[in-house]
């Protein structure tokens, strides 16, 4: 099992972003690499050959990028969906990310199973309405701590990467254009939109990273023939 500190630059992504954030980060190391690039407006298309030292989630969208497409309908690829799968299992194994169900089942159960016994033992007398109403706020304050997506070590985890990793302010307090020794596949990864606008700006708005990109469909463009409908099922993530 990897160490926090040993998280790839797509991994850090999908701490900080979710699968779209990881999605980003492995499109940017990609045009850094020189295997894709602004194709159209709101559009990408991959140029040269498949990395061989890329990272899993960099391969799987290099190699469902075809034709002219917008980041978020490669996204939407199965091979990349199953990439990024993979990614958050491993993520959650590490104990960075919670799983679905304690994020969403286990706060339901917290804040409307429960609160309903409570309320049943308050009728019945076995319980004050004063003492049952505090064991409902607590349900409630302890339903909220599940909620977020990353647990308190991948929180740690993500500022301590940030601590390593600056995105340098100017004295107008915003960031610096071309941060000198930040990596663009990192500053994407770490800091969203804002560490796209300040390394790649050009691709990142020409190509669509800010706002999910022109889908080729709207454009006319039909999938090629080898293509599987497997392999193209839409949806934003």
């Amino acid at each position: 099992m990897r160490a926090p500190r040993d998280l790839s630059t797509t991994d850090l992504g999908y701490l900080n972003g979710g699968a779209w954030g990881a999605v980003r980060a492995g499109l940017v190391l990609l045009h850094g690499r020189g295997r894709v690039t602004a194709d159209r407006a709101g559009g990408i298309a991959r140029t040269g050959s498949m990395p061989a030292d890329g990272e899993p989630l960099e391969r799987a969208l290099f190699g469902a990028l075809y034709g002219s497409m917008a980041p978020r309908e490669v996204a939407g690829k199965r091979r990349v969906r199953q990439a990024l799968a993979e990614q958050r299992e491993s993520l959650i194994g590490l104990g960075l990310l919670r799983p679905a169900w304690r994020r969403f089942l286990l706060p339901a159960m917290l804040v409307l199973v429960l609160p309903m016994m409570v309320a049943r033992l308050v009728a019945a007398d076995l319980l004050g309405v004063g003492v049952g109403l505090l064991v409902v706020l607590a349900f409630v304050g302890l339903a909220g701590w599940f909620l977020p997506r990353r647990t308190l070590s991948g929180g740690r985890t993500l500022r301590d990467a940030r601590r390593r990793h600056p995105l340098p302010i100017g004295p107008d307090g915003e960031p610096v254009d071309q941060p000198i020794g930040l990596d663009p596949g990192l500053a994407a990864a770490l800091y969203g939109s804002v560490g796209l606008l300040a390394t790649v700006r050009l691709f990142a708005r020409d190509g669509g990273l800010l706002d999910g990109g022109t889908w080729s469909r709207f454009l006319g463009d039909s999938q090629p023939s080898g293509g599987t409908s497997g392999d193209s099922a839409p949806g934003h993530i």
